[in-house]
């Protein structure tokens, strides 16, 4: 099989193909052979060593793949060989590579959604499609009606969550982007407005007067979350759901929150999954049945083979990205 294996921290050129042994699958586990695999920008600070020591060297990223059933574990039901499927290797990762190893539970099988959906869209789509399904209903607990904002929203997961707040109900929502060319691009991507993130709160301000914002979804972090906060109504929360700034950790005072009636939490799907795989799992295929049956879409920018997968990783540092980068690996 061939794979690309981060041994260092090292640049985006430093990117290259190595032949290692085939995998096989271990008990209770499935092994595929990949089509796509997303690149995200969870693989550009992986390969930078930003995570230090949680996530140990060498490593194969890639949180995200599709292809086709390979090899089945003891002890594995319900798949079959030759079946297209998506999955999401998350923590354990190991998506940019021809064979892939995956969790039974954080796998979709693609034919049992109820509509069709192609293996680039599904590889696209299954990590920031189930994030924004479980951030809307199960960690915001959305109501019909409510007003959100959401940061980076043309990126990976921004593209999505604007979408999955409108399926839910949402009565206005906004996003804000890190370029003018990107504002132009609300209409496509369910937002009603999309603003500069440079210059976000009077302009909301204006928008919506004293009936603020009831959500903010926020994968950007920094002094997004302190900023956000001028927006939220009494009751209102910030959902945390990354911090592709790269900026330090932003001190909050517990006491402002408390005397404010605002709450501020956190949803990473990695680490969920790890104690919720049933969970999550059964969440992803709630979330890719709506994308197949054309409720959602999925923006995909660019499809690189693994082979230029640092093209990939140059363009996302660039942030100038909307939506989902894949790499092509098989077919």
């Amino acid at each position: 099989m061939k794979a690309i294996v981060i041994d260092r921290p090292c640049e985006a050129a430093d990117l290259v193909v190595r032949e290692l042994p085939d995998l096989q699958p271990a008990p209770g586990m499935l092994t595929i052979d990949v089509a796509y695999v997303g690149v995200g920008y969870v693989d550009v600070l992986l390969r930078r060593g930003e995570f230090g020591s949680l996530i140990p060297m060498p490593v194969v990223p890639g949180l995200e793949v599709s292809g086709y059933v390979k090899a089945i574990g003891d002890g594995v039901k319900d798949f079959y060989i030759g079946q297209p499927v998506a999955a999401m290797t998350l923590m354990e990762m190991g998506g940019y590579a021809s064979v892939a190893q995956v969790r039974p539970e954080l796998t979709v099988p693609l034919d049992q959604l109820g509509g069709e959906l192609d293996l680039a869209s599904a590889a696209a789509a299954i990590v920031n499609l189930t994030t924004a399904y479980m951030t809307i209903k199960n960690v915001a607990r959305m109501r019909a009606g409510e007003n959100v904002l959401v940061h980076a929203a043309a990126g990976g997961l921004g593209s999505f969550l604007g979408q999955m707040a409108k399926v839910f109900g949402a009565s206005k929502v906004i996003g804000t982007v890190g370029s003018i060319e990107k504002t132009k691009l609300a209409a496509s991507l369910s937002y009603d407005e999309l603003l500069l993130r440079s210059d976000f709160i009077e302009p909301i301000n204006k928008m919506l007067g004293p009936r603020k914002v009831d959500i903010v979804l926020d994968p950007v972090g920094g002094d997004m979350r302190i900023l956000s906060q001028e927006l939220l109504r009494p009751m209102g929360q910030i959902i945390m759901l990354g911090n592709a700034s790269g900026t330090e950790d932003v001190p909050q005072s517990s006491n402002d929150i408390w005397l404010s009636n605002k709450s501020i939490k956190g949803f990473n799907i990695g680490a969920y999954s790890q104690s919720a795989p049933v969970e999550v799992g059964k969440s992803a295929k709630e979330a890719l049945s709506l994308l197949a049956k054309g409720q959602i879409r999925a923006e995909i920018f660019g499809v690189f083979p693994l082979e230029k997968a640092s093209d990939a990783h140059e363009l996302l540092e660039e942030k100038n990205t909307v939506g989902k980068l894949l790499l092509k690996v098989g077919g």
